[in-house]
């Protein structure tokens, strides 16, 4: 992502709540996602672009040979300020359904008594570390996904400065990999842009977006198209379902040559849940979580 920060945040509060009243089923979910980005937006306008300590060269290097940009040790955080963020998000859920509210009760009250080691929590869901995510969530009784998610939002204000930091020192746009050139994450969705119908992806870890190959499965890299295909659900075809018959992975696409914004794509992603639900019992598998995280 190579955009300003505020008008990220400005195009994706626009289309949270342009959606917030075309699906109503979906209120409860994007209302709390409302208040969690104007609480990432007011930390981000806090959080100076780091300095990424690598030389043009090595950067050069990195794409020539197809590594990422960053390792997940090389995003900088500041841990005061996304502990800070990170109690704001557990005081929004407790407004939230029984299991958010819960949640974020018991994780206010464990930081309030240091049961909680928030470092060590932080750098796990850095490093994807599900183990040590399990161990935190377990002790502390907390659904595992819902302690990574919460997690993950307090950092992404973070992450997307870390890949303002690099993403415009290199040469990533002719980037043809499945997975992201700033940070190695799969993509969470992906979106068809212009008249060629370029396909648009949104990294699911560090919210980076990049273009991927169209004749090729992101995930395990095949381009026979006899095992390529796409679906989408009846009657609505902004939407669609790309799968691999091969690794049996599926990818959400959204067309945004008649209508949409790629730079949406983290808010698309839940308004288009219902075909996460739709591929999964055709027996296809979704390979990368959303950008949010629940």
């Amino acid at each position: 992502m190579i955009e300003p920060l505020d008008e990220f945040y400005r195009r994706m509060t626009y289309r949270l709540n342009q959606l917030r009243q075309e699906r109503s089923e979906l209120e409860e979910i994007l209302a709390f996602y409302d208040k969690v980005l104007a609480a990432q937006q007011q930390t981000q306008r806090e959080t100076a672009i780091p300095e990424i300590d690598l030389s043009e060269e090595r950067l050069r290097l990195k794409v020539e040979e197809g590594f990422p940009l960053l390792g997940r040790g090389d995003f900088r955080v500041d841990r005061d300020s996304s502990r800070e963020l990170f109690q704001r998000i557990c005081h929004l859920s407790m407004a939230e359904n029984p299991v958010l509210a819960a949640a974020g009760k018991t994780l206010l009250e464990v930081m309030d008594t240091k049961k909680l080691d928030f470092v060590k929590l932080t750098t796990a869901v850095l490093e994807n570390d599900t183990k040590a995510i399990e161990a935190v969530a377990n002790d502390l009784g907390v659904a595992i996904p819902v302690v990574q998610a919460l997690t993950k939002l307090s950092l992404q204000p973070f992450l997307l400065a870390s890949v303002q930091a690099v993403a415009q020192r290199a040469a990533i746009d002719d980037w043809h990999y499945g997975y992201c050139p700033v940070c190695g994450g799969s993509p969470a969705m992906a979106a068809l842009v212009g008249e060629e119908g370029k396909k648009e992806a949104l990294c699911s870890f560090c919210g980076h977006f990049w273009q991927l190959p169209r004749l090729m499965c992101p995930f395990c890299g095949t381009d026979r198209q006899e095992d390529l295909r796409y679906f989408h659900g009846e009657g609505d075809d902004l939407y669609r379902v790309y799968v691999c018959e091969q690794c049996r992975g599926y990818l959400k696409v959204m067309d945004t040559r008649e209508v949409g914004d790629v730079g949406t794509l983290a808010v698309e992603d839940v308004a288009s849940g219902h075909l996460d639900l739709l591929a999964e019992e055709e027996g296809y598998e979704r390979k990368a979580p959303r950008l949010w995280g629940i």
